[in-house]
């Protein structure tokens, strides 16, 4: 099932195509990024944007969690805590 986002830049890409026929889909996805307050909110009423704090600290933590090796046999994160 499309998200309205994929259904709004559908429409800018098809009203863009009917002007130009040369119009390219990346136009598309710009063009709908700047007219992005036109696409309908049917989930969120109030027009307030979600609170996405627990998304946002996992993939925090998720990129902070990498054990990368590095010259000498040991990790950036056993190089981090010998400081």
């Amino acid at each position: 099932m499309p998200t309205e986002w994929n259904m709004f830049v559908k429409k800018i890409y098809e009203e863009g195509k009917a002007k130009d026929h040369t119009y390219q889909f990346k136009n598309a996805l710009r063009d709908a990024s700047k007219r992005k307050s036109e696409m309908k909110h049917s989930g969120n009423a109030s027009g307030v944007k979600k609170n996405n704090k627990r998304h946002k600290s996992a993939k925090r933590g998720k990129s902070r969690s990498k054990n990368v090796s590095i010259a000498g046999g040991r990790t950036r994160k056993h190089r981090r805590n010998k400081r």
